[in-house]
């Protein structure tokens, strides 16, 4: 099996495509990801565990870009988790405590949840989602990053300022009165380069450094966020943090998917680079570690000996394609219930009834 190979699609997976609203920059992977030299087999497939854990954590970076308020998606999980319903399948989402959901000046969500089974308080951030985002995702003038190590994407940074008081004082307060075993951070696309900003602030915190807990950081299809210099000392601060508490006191994952062209941007030759020094790719629904050597390189040529079980996950790749979740179906699904007018009696009926109507 290759990831350069046309496969033919199924009959869903053709309905699947067709009805795709959301861009996913397939095209700008074609104009500007460069390909690795290094061809990934089976030797390099992740292991399952992280497969799992990558999944479960990908559910909250999929929550926070709903149109539909967090807190009334937990509040009525139990309907919502329901066949055809917005968190079918989202397993991760039972059982949460939130511990805060906010927008800044500019609109983007933030989520922080504390999930007792697991011990982890988690912080989503979102991605794209409104027209102003996407003119700070544009705006890749490098500004000085304020240690003075580095420079940053001065769009990013804009969004990053305006959730960054807030997001900081929530977590120091959870991981004071809650008393975590983990800090997961996370976010998809802008989301994941934002959850970088907001790591190194958490690392270079005092009072948060000296609380011990592990610092766990798992992103998807996340641009390029500053330049080599802003890396370095991301690197730094991970290393000084592992020499405290031990070198399983942090974890980085970072997820590049095939045909996503997001990860290629902004271009290397503007002179920006990826926090994650090995990165993970994923290609059919399939994960393998990359070497360091190229991390950089947005797509791979993936050559398998093992058969296939059934169709293989997302063919084309894309943006939205991740953890073996559709985000192009989850989007449409809270559009649906925010039609059903979800805080009027009924709405459970009416979202039913739209659900038919599509997909009869």
């Amino acid at each position: 099996m290759s990831s350069t190979r046309q496969t033919e699609l199924t009959e869903e997976q053709r309905r699947m495509y067709a009805s795709e609203k959301l861009d996913n920059f397939r095209w700008i992977s074609k104009l500007v990801a460069t390909r690795s030299s290094y061809t990934l087999t089976d030797s390099d497939r992740a292991p399952e565990s992280l497969h799992l854990e990558l999944a479960d954590l990908g559910q909250f970076a999929e929550l926070v870009y709903s149109a539909i308020p967090v807190p009334f998606l937990l509040d009525n999980y139990d309907v919502l988790s329901q066949p055809d319903f917005p968190l079918e399948n989202h397993i991760a989402l039972k059982g949460l405590a939130l511990v805060d959901f906010f927008q800044g000046k500019l609109k983007l969500p933030v989520c922080i949840v504390h999930r007792p089974t697991t011990k982890q308080v988690v912080v989503a951030i979102a991605g794209t989602s409104l027209p102003t985002h996407a003119l700070h995702d544009v705006y890749a003038i490098k500004s000085t990053h304020p240690s003075r190590k580095g420079a940053v994407h001065t769009g990013f940074w804009t969004l990053y300022m305006d959730i960054k008081d807030r997001a900081l004082d929530v977590i120091r307060r959870a991981v004071s009165e809650l008393r975590p075993s983990e800090l997961v951070l996370t976010g998809h696309s802008m989301g994941g380069s934002l959850s970088y900003l907001l790591c190194m602030d958490i690392l270079s915190d005092e009072e948060l450094v000296k609380a011990g807990i592990m610092i766990k950081i798992a992103v998807f299809g996340a641009p390029r966020t500053g330049d080599e210099a802003l890396v370095r000392y991301f690197h730094d601060l991970v290393s000084s943090y592992r020499q405290r508490h031990g070198d399983d006191f942090f974890k980085e994952y970072a997820v590049k998917g095939y045909n996503d062209g997001v990860p290629a941007l902004p271009p290397y030759m503007l002179g920006y680079r990826h926090f994650c020094r090995t990165p993970i790719y994923t290609s059919y629904g399939n994960l393998y570690t990359t070497p360091a050597s190229e991390s950089e390189h947005a797509l791979f040529t993936v050559v398998s000996d093992k058969d296939m079980e059934g169709p293989p996950l997302f063919p084309r790749g894309g943006h939205n394609y991740y953890n073996g979740r559709d985000l192009e179906r989850f989007s449409r699904r809270i559009k649906w219930l925010h039609q059903a007018n979800p805080h009027e009696e009924g709405w459970e009926d009416r979202y039913r009834a739209t659900v038919h109507k599509h997909c009869r």
